[in-house]
């Protein structure tokens, strides 16, 4: 073999090494990427329509104490209530929801309606009687405590949302002040029993990190796993 054939070869050998190297490169800094977006799908999830109802609440209640991504300990695991609305007619327990559209609100899996696509989502109402489950089991663990008024609901954020039926406790942002006042002012939830409500509920919360993004991540990939798309035909 001559030498410019054997310097060619070097060349066409190089040439594919290094296309080889730059590939698995970019595949590494694609997947990198990928796994990043993922995660932040996993920590963000719903932050939008939570803060737009906790923006709603800072407005119509003042001089309410709201906590927002509550994580609490269940005998199953974690659970995470949305935001918590601490008044004078009691400790309201709200599940967000941003889905619009038509929503078939019967059984443990409800049904979204929207253009081309029916989407299958958990019952919120089954969701929030946990969270509920939960708070109580926190509150009893302090007398003063225990027989304060809880109420669970769950607030739908899109204007564009129809249910196939009413659903007790499940109710438009906009329908959320009047939910609130028709419940009577409780003489024991003072100023200061509302602020001794806030610490009880932080100083019982799950705060780390780790354990919180590996419980929405866990949610996250059995949602995507249970969510059901199809095309109408």
């Amino acid at each position: 073999m001559s030498n410019e054939k054997l310097a060619l070869l070097i060349l066409v050998f190089g040439i594919i090494n290094i296309s080889v190297i730059i590939g698995a490169l970019i595949y590494h800094i694609h997947s990198k990427v990928k796994k990043r977006i993922r995660q932040s799908k996993v920590e963000h999830f719903g932050d939008s329509a939570e803060k737009k109802v906790v923006d709603f609440l800072k407005k119509n209640f003042p001089r309410a104490v709201i906590m927002e991504d509550v994580y609490l300990k269940t005998p199953t695991g974690l659970t995470e209530i949305d935001v918590i609305l601490i008044s004078d007619r009691g400790i309201f327990i709200i599940e967000v929801k941003s889905h619009n559209g038509y929503i078939v609100t019967n059984g443990k899996l409800w049904i979204q309606r929207w253009r081309d696509k029916v989407i299958r989502f958990h019952n919120p109402v089954e969701q929030n009687n946990i969270h509920k489950t939960a708070l109580e089991a926190v509150f009893r663990k302090r007398q003063s405590l225990a027989s304060l008024p809880i109420y669970a609901v769950t607030v739908f954020t899109s204007s564009n949302v129809t249910f196939s039926r009413n659903v007790k406790d499940v109710i438009k942002l906009s329908s959320l002040p009047s939910y609130i006042k028709r419940r009577k002012p409780d003489r024991r939830m003072t100023r200061d029993m509302r602020k001794r409500v806030e610490n009880y509920i932080s100083s019982n919360m799950e705060t780390s990190r780790l354990k919180q993004n590996q419980h929405k991540k866990r949610i996250y990939q059995h949602n995507q796993r249970k969510r059901a798309y199809r095309i109408n035909k």
